[in-house]
């Protein structure tokens, strides 16, 4: 309820030009408690073939293990281990990229989200692979 909350709110607010900000708490409390879910769906055909090792930080909140091999998982706070592709990202920054509700290319560009590690290209696919809220 709270991302479906945050996210038409944002849309109404656009819609009538008034200010929704989205704070940074609200949005770790849904990344930690929503997100492992939603994110564990895979869309079949864009994932097909894809074999990845996703370590997902959010800045001052969760942070989320995304392995993708056929399957999807997304544990909570996984332990460490070798990941291909390293995403550190500003929770609200998170939210609205997930929701596609901002583009990708203006989050990295703004400095709330960044990809890096042995493999940082896999990062701009990880939003195609995932079936979407």
């Amino acid at each position: 309820m709270l991302s479906e909350t945050l996210v038409h709110g944002l849309d109404v607010a656009r819609g009538a030009r008034l200010p929704w900000p989205i704070g940074g708490d609200e949005t770790r409390l849904v990344t930690g408690r929503s997100m492992p879910t939603t994110m564990a769906a895979l869309d079949p055909v864009r994932a097909r073939g894809a074999s990845i090792a996703f370590d997902l930080a959010i800045k001052g909140g969760p942070r989320l293990a995304v392995a993708v091999d056929g399957t999807a998982t997304v544990p909570r706070d996984a332990p460490p281990c070798a990941y291909d592709c390293r995403i550190v990202t500003a929770p609200t920054a998170f939210l609205l990229v997930s929701f596609r509700r901002t583009p990708i290319w203006k989050a990295v560009a703004s400095g709330r989200m960044r990809a890096g590690s042995r493999k940082p290209w896999p990062a701009m696919r990880l939003g195609q692979l995932i079936a979407g809220p």
